[in-house]
């Protein structure tokens, strides 16, 4: 299975380099008990780091990256939650039509922890591919999650990021070779209290 994850991942870099344009667009926000508002995680409380995508055109395959940093925090912990997300940890989560084959039928949503240990910085991947059929525009919605504590106060980040070896954010057209890149609304830099 890692195997096919990592051809899988390949294959984006290879078929779909030549971006054009842009589409749809990507958005974090945070919930659960260590959400205090939009920008402030109660330290030492579980918090979602949720991921929202709007999309406006039909795609086959999607890539993106997630990089999670600090200047003063030094590590997070991963919520365990086993046999009930994409990852082995069960941290990691997908939502309407992303938690299993309903969309990215070939595999589900691939998940690459490339260095998704606890010790930041943090980088974690997703990639996906339809076969036989197609990624449908929709509106602003939660897609994938991904669940941790921050033990201690300061400040932390998540950025868009690249991850061997997708290479690049896309969404991949059923035409080959034709690629948007989604929008990206951040960094998102929350405040982490006592």
């Amino acid at each position: 299975m890692k195997l096919i994850k990592i051809l899988v991942l390949s294959l984006f870099g290879v078929l779909f380099f030549n971006s054009f344009g842009y589409t749809g667009q990507v958005q974090v926000k945070i919930s659960g008990k260590g959400a205090v508002n939009d920008s402030t995680i109660k330290a030492g409380e579980p918090v979602s780091m949720d991921i929202y995508i709007e999309n406006d055109s039909l795609f086959t395959g999607f890539s993106l990256g997630f990089a999670l940093t600090s200047p003063d925090i030094k590590k997070v912990i991963h919520v365990s939650d086993k046999g009930n997300g994409l990852n082995k940890n069960g941290d990691v989560k997908g939502y309407n039509g992303w938690q299993d084959k309903s969309i990215w039928n070939y595999g589900g949503v691939f998940v690459v922890e490339r260095d998704w240990d606890g010790k930041l910085p943090e980088l974690l991947g997703f990639g996906g591919l339809c076969i036989q059929r197609e990624y449908k525009p929709h509106k602003l919605q939660k897609c994938l999650s991904f669940d941790l504590i921050i033990p201690t106060p300061g400040t932390i980040t998540v950025d868009s990021s690249f991850y061997p070896p997708g290479g690049t954010w896309l969404f991949a057209a059923p035409k080959p070779g034709a690629t948007q890149t989604p929008q990206w609304g951040g960094p998102y830099t929350y405040k982490v209290i006592k």
